[in-house]
């Protein structure tokens, strides 16, 4: 997979991230949290997604375990929240 694959990658699972978040009216600094982000590690992500430079830290590899990771347990809440 080449580089420009893993930023697409990237940046669709950040967006799934903040999808799940708006469904349960997480707000920015809980999201920023949940992903174990400084302030401006969040910002230069947040930037990342309008076509900036997707950010050296974290990697992208540890940033997708963690999105991943984060997104399944927000949506599970989600799940018992609707229940």
């Amino acid at each position: 997979m080449n580089p420009e694959s893993f930023d697409h990658l990237v940046r669709r699972e950040f967006r799934s991230f903040l999808q799940v978040g708006d469904a349960i009216r997480m707000s920015d600094e809980d999201r920023r949290r949940a992903l174990e982000l400084s302030e401006r590690e969040w910002a230069d992500w947040t930037d990342a997604l309008d076509d900036g430079p997707v950010p050296a830290e974290p990697v992208v590899p540890e940033m997708l375990q963690r999105l991943g990771s984060v997104t399944y347990e927000l949506a599970m809440m989600g799940e018992r929240l609707a229940a």
